[in-house]
């Protein structure tokens, strides 16, 4: 089996693949017109977007500041600004990768292997850019988040939709999948845990996807955006730690989920040395380095005395128990959830669609949610939900939606 080079997946691109760009971008509009209508009315209780409502630790901010003060002239000897590491910066760089060891017991080379960038979402377009070529099949789980359909489609690349709602299991990628449905595939996506449906890989199942994976050639880019939100002690992997992955693997994640820094941008990719070089030889060209001060926001998180992923983790638990009671309250059935900030529902009983469903819980109790369809045409009767606002305010919206449901109910 080859590893990935960069000559063999990078190129210049003389097609895009316009289905998946325009599947994902209206799927994509779906959302955002869900939120545009929310604007238009008063007490409307957001359960909707992935954005951490939580607040970027002070010790972040401050260390922030710290840094960017101390980190000397901006300016070259020439007096023009100073443009830092397209890679990122080289202690930023050493802390991620000191953290993969201590928390992970892998080894990566902050030098060689990882390239920091402006967000998880740069990352997953640099990373399809220097693996997919026009015609490449790339094989994505459904249901999934339509950024990946856009990117996919921007590179030419085809979608392999794998179904991940088997029976006797919900929404969990399994090794005899890829098998089945994508074995010609030149790339998995693999997402864990998954946004939108909760479910997360234990590590027997990613040993056996990279085994499989590595048995069919293919490339696999792991997105761990989540991988500090897991529940019930649920035990995952990243793919990075699997014998003989990382030759044929990529990881991608970043700080916006695990610390609360959305609005920062940092993300990361690690990779092997040629994939780097790639990736990095894009981004040269296009977005250059990562803001310097945001990158010291990173490296503040990374040195707090206190780690605030605990605690936040203990608020999103209490949360998604008050959200899950409500649900099993209202007879309402949901995927089994182990990871992420989301909760995946079925309301095919209502009969009415999810679309239609969450845009009149909208109208008529004012609490929004996304319909599944907005992450895959399959999804019409599932409904994405949120961790993302205070315990008190869900409590409130699994109030409304109860109301909501018996009204609905009693006009069949």
């Amino acid at each position: 089996m080859s590893s990935i080079r960069k000559d063999d997946h990078v190129g210049m691109k003389k097609k895009t693949g316009r289905g998946a760009v325009e599947s994902g971008e209206k799927a994509t509009s779906l959302r955002y017109k869900m939120m545009d209508l929310a604007k238009t009315k008063k007490d409307v209780i957001s359960l909707g977007r992935g954005d951490p409502d939580l607040h970027t630790q002070k010790e972040i901010i401050d260390g922030a500041m710290k840094y960017f003060a101390s980190s000397g002239n901006f300016r070259g000897d020439s007096g023009e600004p100073r443009l830092g590491s397209i890679r990122g910066l080289s202690d930023l760089r050493t802390k991620i990768a000191d953290r993969f060891m201590d928390e992970k017991g892998i080894l990566v080379d902050p030098e060689k292997e990882l390239l920091v960038t402006n967000g998880a979402q740069e990352g997953l377009f640099l990373a399809l850019l220097a693996l997919v070529n026009p015609g490449d099949k790339v094989a994505c789980p459904d249901p999934r988040y339509t950024s990946y359909d856009q990117a996919i489609g921007a590179c030419g690349g085809t979608i392999v939709s794998i179904p991940t709602q088997q029976e006797g299991r919900f929404f969990e990628l399994k090794e005899e999948d890829l098998v089945k449905h994508a074995s010609d595939a030149k790339l998995l996506v693999f997402v864990n845990p998954s946004n939108p449906t909760g479910s997360c890989a234990t590590t027997e199942n990613v040993r056996n996807l990279s085994k499989v994976a590595n048995n069919l050639g293919m490339i696999v880019l792991s997105d761990e955006i989540y991988e500090d939100i897991v529940f019930q002690n649920h035990k995952s992997l990243s793919f990075w730690g699997v014998d003989g992955a990382r030759d044929r693997s990529v990881v991608l994640s970043g700080f916006s989920k695990s610390y609360a820094m959305t609005g920062f941008r940092v993300g990361f990719l690690v990779g092997p040395p040629a994939f780097i070089d790639a990736v990095s030889a894009i981004k040269q060209t296009t977005s250059g380095p990562c803001p310097e001060f945001s990158q010291y926001a990173a490296l503040a998180a990374l040195d707090m005395e206190y780690d605030s992923r605990p605690q936040f983790l203990r608020i999103y638990e209490e949360r998604r128990q008050v959200l899950m009671d409500g649900l099993d309250s209202m007879g309402i059935p949901y995927a089994a959830h182990y990871g992420g900030l989301f909760l995946w529902a079925d309301m095919t009983r209502f009969g009415i669609g999810a679309e239609e469903f969450c845009y009149r819980l909208l109208r008529d109790v004012g609490v929004l949610m996304f319909p599944g369809n907005s992450f895959g045409e399959s999804w019409r009767n599932w409904v994405r939900i949120s961790l993302l606002a205070p315990r008190k305010n869900i409590e409130e919206a699994m109030v409304r939606m109860a109301e909501f449901v018996e009204g609905l109910e009693g006009n069949d």
